[in-house]
């Protein structure tokens, strides 16, 4: 019965009305998120893993590893860190990335060939510029929350996400790279 009547209030609160304030979405959606983005085939997106920590205040923090497959034995892999501001609206999160910034965390080996590959480090720069390009400081993506407010589809297929548990195995493996 409890599950019902949160299940409902949920869907109550992201149907929405015309008078309703960002307040109750923002109070559904914040905590702390982890997201898997897969990539497309047509590669407008990237392998990445997130950690978003969403403040009710609307303010909050990211950080993620992404992979870009450049071909088979090369794989290019940034963490990226910083701050947001995020707000909720009529099934829309809108994200406002402040300091953002990304890193190379590639391995010993890529590193390596790219340090020694004039064509590998005109590569990366454009797979950087590009990535750069996709995802603008502000960004909109439609939302839709699942499984009691524990799941969060953003973009159609651009991303799921799963609400932190304790001990969760995909912060243990971001505690690692973010040291």
């Amino acid at each position: 019965m409890r599950k019902l009547v949160l299940g409902s209030l949920v869907a109550a609160l992201l149907t929405g009305c015309s008078g309703a304030s960002n307040v109750s979405q923002n109070s559904t959606l914040d905590g702390e998120w982890i997201c898997h983005t897969i990539p497309t085939q047509d590669k407008q997106t990237y392998d990445r893993l997130d950690h978003f920590v969403l403040k009710p205040d609307g303010t909050g923090a990211l950080r993620g590893i992404s992979y870009i497959e450049l071909d088979k034995e090369t794989t290019l892999r940034y963490l990226t860190k910083g701050k947001v501001k995020w707000q909720s609206q009529n099934n829309v999160l809108s994200f406002d990335f402040v300091n953002r910034a990304m890193v190379p965390a590639h391995s010993n080996n890529v590193a390596k060939a790219i340090k020694q590959n004039k064509a590998l480090q005109k590569q990366e720069k454009e797979e950087l510029a590009a990535f750069y390009s996709k995802s603008a400081n502000h960004t909109d993506m439609p939302i839709e929350l699942k499984k009691n407010g524990n799941q969060l589809i953003l973009g159609k297929d651009y991303a799921t996400c799963r609400r932190v548990t304790e001990n969760d195995k995909d912060i243990q493996l971001l505690n690692k790279w973010f040291v």
